[in-house]
């Protein structure tokens, strides 16, 4: 297997034809609506950065997102509101729609692409919308662009990023610098979970995530997690802390069964989005599958391995200098299914990458870091 480091993914930027917009347009800034999910929205963010470029002075920048993410939003210092969602998917309500309407904005931009942001993002009167092309709501907005998000069995020539700064660039937004913002993270005083204090403790420190919202296409099994484990405690004299959600629970306890106890930090449904940062960014590594820790802790800047399955690297994979992409490509990849739906394949794409293929690429980290 090849080993690599996917620094900052190149790919073409499409060129769109550029919106000229003036001063009085802004009125008392821009509202963005951000992705659903946390991978998307960390994807997001050198495009959402540019925007904020690209703003007169004393114009905010303003967010409307899921509650989930809100902490992720408060930690960059130069968002100056954020309107909270609930999950975003529900209907908006009227507090909602009368809280963006009271911000003044004057530019929207959806980096989602569904047609209810569009519509109450009107009602709350912003009266020039910019995103991707879909269907109807392209009459809601002043300039749609056609993305080509993804397509079967062949991988992209573009990251996700670059998609999302091509229609901010059109708007004149500067080019992206190639930085993630500064993220103002916990301070150790206000840290009260015992298990994450643990954590200051130590600092040869394994993370993994062995979930993936997902699907099971994006899972590696939790019996190769668990050999990385046994391989990091015996071999690198090392900690191990174990991140998820509730619901991932069972995942990880077939992760952590057998492990020497005192070598594991279970954080297993104990950590809040801002805890969750504060723990990547104090560990020495992270390995986990296609997800939303994944691109969370490349943004971080923190040293990483990634395990690929049915999704795409070259399109989705994390944008930062310290990662190792591990991928076998198949024939039927990638096909973005959430589970396997080729019997006589049955998850080869993930089964392919083994244990000691994930051991070479932490030791190549290991020198790079001491280099």
């Amino acid at each position: 297997m090849k080993y690599e480091f996917f620094e900052a993914p190149q790919g073409k930027i499409i060129e769109y034809k550029r919106v000229a917009l003036a001063a009085s347009d802004w009125r008392n800034g821009i509202i963005v609506r951000s992705p659903n999910w946390l991978g998307d929205i960390v994807m997001a963010l050198p495009a959402m950065y540019s925007l904020k470029k690209l703003l007169p002075k004393n114009c905010g920048f303003f967010v409307a997102t899921p509650s989930a993410y809100t902490p992720l939003f408060e930690s960059i210092d130069w968002v100056d509101s954020i309107v909270s969602l609930g999950t975003g998917h529900s209907k908006w309500t009227k507090e909602q729609v009368k809280e963006l309407k009271q911000l003044g904005a004057g530019i929207g931009f959806l980096f989602v692409n569904s047609l209810k942001s569009a519509y109450y993002l009107k009602r709350a009167g912003i009266k020039k919308l910019f995103g991707a092309s879909n269907g109807i709501r392209n009459l809601l907005l002043s300039k749609h662009y056609k993305v080509e998000w993804r397509t079967k069995e062949k991988y992209d020539s573009t990251h996700q990023s670059y998609k999302y700064l091509a229609m901010t660039n059109a708007l004149g937004a500067p080019e992206w610098d190639g930085k993630f913002p500064n993220f103002n993270l916990l301070k150790d005083f206000e840290i009260v979970v015992p298990e994450i204090r643990e954590l200051r403790k130590h600092k040869n420190i394994l993370a993994i995530h062995p979930g993936a919202a997902y699907g099971p296409a994006k899972r590696w099994s939790p019996e190769n997690f668990k050999e990385v484990c046994n391989y990091w405690i015996r071999n690198k004299n090392g900690k191990v802390a174990v991140l998820g959600l509730n619901n991932e629970a069972d995942t990880a306890n077939k992760v952590i069964k057998g492990l020497p106890e005192n070598s594991v930090i279970n954080l297993v449904g104990k950590t809040t989005l801002s805890e969750l940062m504060y723990v990547l960014k104090n560990v020495f590594l992270c390995l986990c599958n296609d997800s939303g820790t994944m691109h969370l802790a490349s943004a971080l800047n923190v040293n990483g391995i990634a395990i690929f399955g049915s999704t795409d690297p070259y399109s989705t994979g994390p944008f930062a200098e310290k990662w190792i992409v591990m991928l076998k490509k198949q024939v039927c990849a990638p096909c973005f299914s959430r589970e396997c739906k080729n019997s006589m394949r049955d998850y080869k794409c993930l089964k392919s990458v083994t244990p000691e293929d994930v051991y070479k690429a932490i030791d190549v980290l290991l020198k790079k870091s001491s280099s």
